[in-house]
């Protein structure tokens, strides 16, 4: 049995769907076609029933039957109720009893609400600031929309690893946990780590786990690495593509031998978990160019999605407009605002180069410093102009270390090794490299805070930037640094 609001909000279930409590039901399904209808549903063939025709669940329902009906209140409908068979035997008793097991629980229900205005409110609560689940994160109607639904319908209930890529802020993420909640490993955790935000010297450690005293500062009694976090579940890697080439020869064979040993252990461990990966750039061609392991690609890539950035899906950007208008409004206890149709027009001209999560921003700050009950092109043309500036000439220049570069001459330069003069060959990119980072380093100092907007500024992590720091010999970088938080 569950219920969801009118919000879709899943507020009680038990059994299998027990693990559905707090997460958004998709809107296409069994029962929210009785609860837009208002009208009691017994779906005794899941697979012809018209209630499940539109579906985006069949592919991964695992229900032989349902009866739904609709939870009314004060002449509302608030809720709508399922109950669910799994075997035989329980679709036997659902088609006796399932009405009279409806009508049962929606009496209490009734009865409670009416006796306790807490336990109403509750029920009939807005889902919006909740996370929602499954394909209700991905916001979109638009044909490569629905291709990136179509895949992820495919592949959640396999056990093959999956590659996502696209651009930073069209929702890789969201697309993982899709896949993830979709699964049979959908009760199970979903553990995720950015391979380019953490500093390399630890980023092993953090994957397989360490033995204790393994090195200086080990946890008493050593510590589980994600792999055993995410027993059970799934394991998304994201920004692959940063993960250094020796830990990418490790974790190959992690994923070859189904096998993981922690830091100065001994003993290895077998382990259930299906693995994710993303990256925000063409892994493939970073293979070719000896910039990524191809064997690590292949196994990698068994089945790759791609996220479509917003320039891609137009017709989308209104319906994510409308969502975060109503989302941040409500965040502050207010009605969901109109959108100006020349606002909504500037949308859809603009590039968005930051994707969903600069488009998310923009509606956050509009909704924050409006004047009125409406979201006007007036409070976010300045972010529009700022957003659209060319680079000035204090910046560190239009150059990013995620830019492939062509290297057309390389030139001997002199260094002492042992005493003795040799020459060693260093390509015009890298000592262009070298000198934007030393530039840029310059211009927003050498502390934390100025490292972090060297690296924003250049397109890379924080991580690569110490890499780079650190095969460059930059030591003037170190002088005020206070470490990675």
């Amino acid at each position: 049995m569950y219920i969801i609001n009118t919000d879709y909000l899943c507020v009680a279930g038990s059994g299998y769907y027990k693990a559905a409590v707090g997460c958004v039901s998709p809107r296409d399904t069994a029962i929210g076609y009785s609860l837009a209808s208002g009208r009691p549903t017994m779906v005794a063939d899941p697979k012809i029933h018209a209630a499940c025709r539109e579906c985006s669940q069949k592919l991964t329902c695992r229900d032989l039957a349902n009866y739904t009906a609709p939870i009314s209140i004060r002449d509302r409908v608030i809720a709508a109720v399922q109950i669910v068979a799994f075997d035989s035997a329980q679709c036997e008793a659902l088609k006796r009893k399932g009405e009279d097991i409806a009508e049962a629980i929606t009496l209490f229900l009734v009865q409670s609400c009416e006796a306790d205005s807490r336990l109403f409110s509750a029920l009939a609560g807005s889902a919006d600031e909740i996370d929602s689940s499954g394909l209700e994160r991905l916001i979109g109607e638009s044909k490569a929309m629905r291709t990136l639904k179509d895949g992820i319908i495919r592949c959640a209930p396999l056990d093959s690893t999956v590659l996502i890529q696209g651009e930073s802020g069209t929702g890789k993420e969201l697309t993982a946990q899709a896949i993830h909640d979709l699964s049979p490993r959908a009760a199970a955790p979903f553990v995720a780590i950015n391979c380019g935000a953490i500093p390399e010297s630890i980023i092993e450690s953090e994957l397989f786990g360490y033995v204790s005293g393994t090195f200086t500062g080990a946890q008493k009694g050593g510590k589980a690495g994600l792999f055993e976090h995410a027993e059970g579940g799934t394991l998304f890697l994201d920004e692959i593509a940063e993960l250094p080439l020796q830990l990418q020869v490790k974790l190959l064979r992690v994923l070859q031998e189904r096998k993981v040993m922690r830091l100065g252990g001994r003993q290895e461990h077998d382990f259930d978990v299906r693995i994710i990966a993303a990256a925000n750039v063409d892994v493939a061609e970073q293979a070719r160019n000896g910039q990524f392991r191809q064997d690590l690609y292949y196994r990698l890539s068994v089945i790759p999605l791609y996220v479509p950035a917003l320039r891609e899906r137009e017709r989308d950007i209104e319906l994510l407009v409308h969502y975060f208008a109503r989302l941040y409004a409500r965040r502050r206890n207010e009605p969901q605002p109109w959108v100006e149709p020349a606002l909504l027009k500037r949308f859809a001209s603009y590039q968005w180069p930051g994707n969903v999560r600069e488009l998310k921003n923009f509606i956050e700050y509009g909704i924050n410093f409006r004047k009125g009950n409406t979201l006007d092109l007036e409070t976010l043309e300045s972010r529009f102009l700022n957003a659209e500036k060319p680079p000035s000439s204090e910046r560190c220049g239009n150059w990013s270390m995620n830019t492939a570069q062509p290297c057309f001459e390389n030139k001997p330069t002199e260094e002492k090794v042992n005493g003795k003069e040799t020459k060693t060959i260093i390509s015009e990119k890298e000592l262009s490299e070298q000198e934007t980072l030393s530039k840029c380093l310059r211009l927003y100092g050498a502390d934390l805070e100025g490292k972090k907007r060297t690296a924003e500024e250049l397109g890379i992590s924080l991580a690569t930037l110490y890499r780079k720091i650190k095969r460059y010999s930059l030591q003037d970088a170190y002088r005020y640094d206070v470490g990675v938080s």
